[in-house]
């Protein structure tokens, strides 16, 4: 994911490949969820797409879970730092003020 899939990088004046436009590169595994785990993501899901609730079954669709492993970011020169899942998820969101 990267900063340039919002307006931030444009509005500083950074080319997005610019390590100045952060990025985060996530690597881990996807597994196929169940019960309350699966039913948890189709609500979540079904209540953003709506549309989805009707597409054909026999496509085999799953609902499935990302077990983050490692985390880098790349957010200035001299190459990527690493983040412990651990830290990545107690990670404050950056929040605007005003």
């Amino acid at each position: 994911m990267s900063l340039a899939q919002t307006d931030y990088c444009r509005q500083q004046g950074f080319d997005p490949q610019s390590p100045l436009c952060a990025h985060i590169i996530l690597s881990g595994s996807v597994v196929q969820v169940n019960g309350t785990e699966a039913e948890f993501a189709k609500k979540a899901l079904f209540s953003r797409h709506p549309e989805m609730i009707d597409w054909p079954s026999d496509h085999n669709w799953f609902f499935a879970k990302f077990n983050i492993t490692q985390v880098w970011v790349l957010d200035y020169f001299g190459g990527v730092k690493t983040v412990t899942p651990d830290e990545y998820f107690q990670a404050a969101p950056h929040r605007k003020l005003g």
